[in-house]
């Protein structure tokens, strides 16, 4: 069985603002968020607070909602910027999503980004997974990360039924 771990809404809290103060120590301003849902959608809205700028939203598909843990054959477009807004043509992106696992849905998703008219696009996640990933980011794009950590099943709160014992099983730091 996997090991698990759980992170509050304060953990992340705490994690974005250190993840923002690396975007912004990079020198790249940043002109927009597009947040890769779900999981990017909560972080995205998160490091707003410390960017503040818009946040725009993909939606892609690769894991097999019918089978836990399961992956389908390939990423597949759900919600998409298409056509890109006139207001996003050349400007620097920053993708947020919340964790760099396999790398799969991030590779798909920049390499499509990368076909577009933007400036920079740079990549922000709350969590880089240490191991080996399936998926490879483009070149050039510059990566920033809030913290690594080790490849356990992440269990974040806004995934969490019972957020009273999910904080609980935070706050015991309970890995099965």
């Amino acid at each position: 069985m996997k090991k698990k771990i759980w992170y509050t809404y304060d953990d992340v809290h705490r994690v974005i603002k250190q993840l923002a103060d690396k975007v912004k120590a990079s020198g790249v301003q940043y002109d927009a968020m597009i947040a890769i849902g779900g999981g990017g959608f909560i972080p995205a809205r998160i490091l707003r607070c410390f960017l503040n700028i818009p946040i725009y939203a993909v939606t892609t598909a690769y894991y097999d909602g019918e089978h836990t843990g399961k992956v389908t054959d390939s990423v597949k477009k759900i919600q998409w910027l298409d056509p890109l807004p006139e207001t996003l043509k050349g400007k620097n992106v920053l993708v947020v999503d919340e964790v760099d696992d396999s790398r799969v849905t991030l590779e798909f998703c920049l390499n499509e980004f990368a076909k577009e008219d933007f400036g920079t696009i740079g990549i922000a996640v709350l969590h880089e997974k240490i191991k080996e990933k399936k998926g490879k980011l483009p070149e050039g794009m510059p990566y920033f990360s809030g913290i690594t950590v080790q490849d356990w099943w992440i269990n974040y709160p806004w995934d969490a039924d019972d957020i009273d014992e999910h904080n609980r099983l935070a706050d015991q730091a309970t890995i099965d």
